[in-house]
């Protein structure tokens, strides 16, 4: 049985071979969110952004995940370098530039 993750950046859980598409709309991410999948977003603004954007609710889950074959995670790819040790509000996250895409393991 497969799990499909929240990921708050596109990283690579264990050795193996790996496909990361996109970028994918907010849109065509929300059909391909499961009912059930698992939450690793990490901090209160990436996971209350996520929430807006998916239109569903994502906890905070600050937990080290493996992905293992036929495992995909929605990941959500900042695309600006944050200066070390800030920490973003709901205002400032909506501001900077993003990306989806989704990940997959495939052996």
């Amino acid at each position: 049985m497969s799990t499909f993750y929240l990921l708050n950046a596109p990283v690579l859980t264990d050795y193996g071979q790996w496909l990361f598409e996109g970028p994918i709309t907010p849109e065509h991410a929300r059909e391909l969110i499961p009912d059930g999948f698992v939450s690793a977003i990490g901090h209160d603004t990436a996971a209350e952004f996520l929430a807006a954007l998916l239109r569903c609710p994502v906890p905070v889950n600050r937990t080290r995940i493996i992905m293992h074959p036929g495992d995909q995670a929605l990941v959500l790819r900042l695309q600006a370098r944050l200066p070390e040790g800030q920490v973003l509000d709901a205002t400032a996250m909506r501001e900077l530039p993003f990306e989806l895409g989704l990940l997959s393991r495939t052996a």
